[in-house]
């Protein structure tokens, strides 16, 4: 079964970065409330919803470049979670028997697999884009060299993905390695954007509609590949019951399937407005752009809130996946046509 499975050489690591889990919780014990908002108001779904609209009603161009990376790699997070069987710290101490002994707290419940840690992709994919195009202007005021520029960047982006991993690892949600390792895939990612962007800004919706559609395939053979190797699909939400202290603290909006729904509905709507390049053409008037982006989130806020949680996993996945698509799409092509 998948608990013999889950048994691979990465256990001896688990058992070392527990004792740092452990010791974190212990020092950082006084900028607890920092850490645990962090996590909470940094998380993708908030992200999505709040801060991206936030930032990108006063540069339009930011928010394409936000919107859009955001989609990409939060999708290809939620089908790595997907497939692969990473371990949390909380439920692996105590799957193994282990001695130590780690404090649970509100958002440390997660029922979807550990690697990799969506908080620390999209947090760092966030704040490097905001970084990277708020901080040139600053620079050339100053008339400083390129060389000090970037390396404030990189020092910058560092410090806030520290951060969110010392978050997540101080919650029990993440081993160190698994948010290290998000972080630096997520600067990765966005390098290997900006290599392509030239192909990816240009790419025609049909053609950026079918990768989506073909992508969307994989969960579904996943799940069935599962099912055939006699593997629990829903493995991490079960062991997140099992183990979660406060079963109240896990929410539907956090299951594997929900995730999934989410980020690819989301993508869609990215995809639906391609291609991107001539989402980049909208001047910005933010007399006109804040108070229609404000309604237009309020309406996205009440429609989460009235997501159907009691007609069935269908309707639950459907209705998330078109709010999210509706979003996106809102965000980059009916948005600049209201506000020009």
């Amino acid at each position: 079964m998948l608990g013999n499975s889950l048994k691979n050489p990465l256990a001896e690591l688990y058992h070392v970065e527990l004792l740092t889990v452990q010791w974190l919780q212990n020092v950082l014990t006084p900028v607890e409330p920092a850490l645990l908002l962090l996590s909470e108001h940094f998380k993708p779904a908030k992200l999505m919803d709040v801060y991206v609209p936030l930032v990108g009603a006063f540069n339009h161009q930011l928010l394409v470049r936000l919107v859009g990376a955001l989609g990409v790699i939060n999708v290809i997070s939620s089908l790595v979670k997907w497939s692969m069987p990473a371990n949390r710290p909380y439920w692996w101490i105590r799957e193994y028997n282990e001695s130590s002994v780690l404090q649970q707290y509100h958002g440390t419940c997660e029922t979807t697999a550990a690697f990799p840690s969506s908080h620390c992709l999209s947090f760092t994919t966030f704040f490097y884009l905001v970084v990277l195009f708020l901080l040139p202007p600053c620079w050339r005021r100053l008339k400083l060299s390129t060389r000090h520029l970037s390396a404030i960047c990189r020092a910058l982006v560092i410090l806030s993905a520290t951060c969110m991993s010392l978050s997540r690892i101080y919650l029990a949600a993440q081993f160190p390695h698994q948010c290290f390792a998000s972080c630096f895939g997520a600067i990765a990612a966005l390098h290997a954007f900006d290599r392509y962007s030239d192909n990816l800004y240009t790419l025609s919706r049909f053609r950026a509609v079918l990768i989506v559609f073909c992508g969307s395939i994989f969960p579904v053979v996943i799940y069935l590949g599962m099912l055939r190797l006699d593997l629990d699909p829903h493995w991490s939400v079960r062991m997140a019951f099992k183990w979660c202290m406060d079963p109240a603290q896990m929410r539907h909006e956090e299951s594997s399937i929900f995730v999934l729904g989410r980020d690819f509905g989301y993508l869609m709507g990215v995809v639906l407005s391609a291609p991107l390049y001539k989402r980049y053409e909208n001047k910005t008037v933010i007399v006109k752009r804040l108070p229609i982006l404000f309604v237009l989130e309020m309406l996205n806020h009440y429609a989460r809130l009235e997501t159907p949680k009691s007609y069935g996993r269908v309707a639950f996945v459907g209705y998330e996946f078109l709010r999210n698509a509706m979003h996106s799409f809102t965000l980059l092509t009916i948005l600049p046509k209201t506000t020009t």
